[in-house]
């Protein structure tokens, strides 16, 4: 069986991803996703490190307040903790523990 190959136009998924974003359209994720897929030189895993670092700190809360189903609510932690992430992450990585610090961001 051949390989598929994929080709995907980063130009063309970034813009739809902006759009989407703008208006509020869930289909962003998919843009995300495939650009995530993009990646192979490993540009996002510093917020992939910024992201497990900040995940690591909510599990461990959750065991100290004694949660024991946290999957009832855990799709909409997941995106609170991406959302923190995202306001934590700094630029340039490679200031201290991932996750940690923030910038002050003005998107145009």
């Amino acid at each position: 069986m051949a390989a598929e190959t994929l080709t995907i136009k980063l130009a063309e998924e970034a813009r739809q991803l902006l759009n989407c974003l703008q208006t509020g359209d869930p289909h962003a994720s998919h843009h995300l996703a495939r650009l995530i897929e993009a990646d192979t030189h490993g540009a996002l895993l510093p917020f992939a490190e910024a992201f497990a670092a900040r995940l690591k700190d909510h599990l461990a809360r959750f065991a100290e307040l004694g949660v024991t189903n946290p999957d009832e609510t855990l799709d909409e932690e997941v995106y609170q903790l991406l959302k923190a992430a995202a306001i934590d992450w700094v630029s340039m990585p490679g200031h201290g523990r991932p996750g940690e610090g923030s910038a002050e961001v003005d998107f145009a």
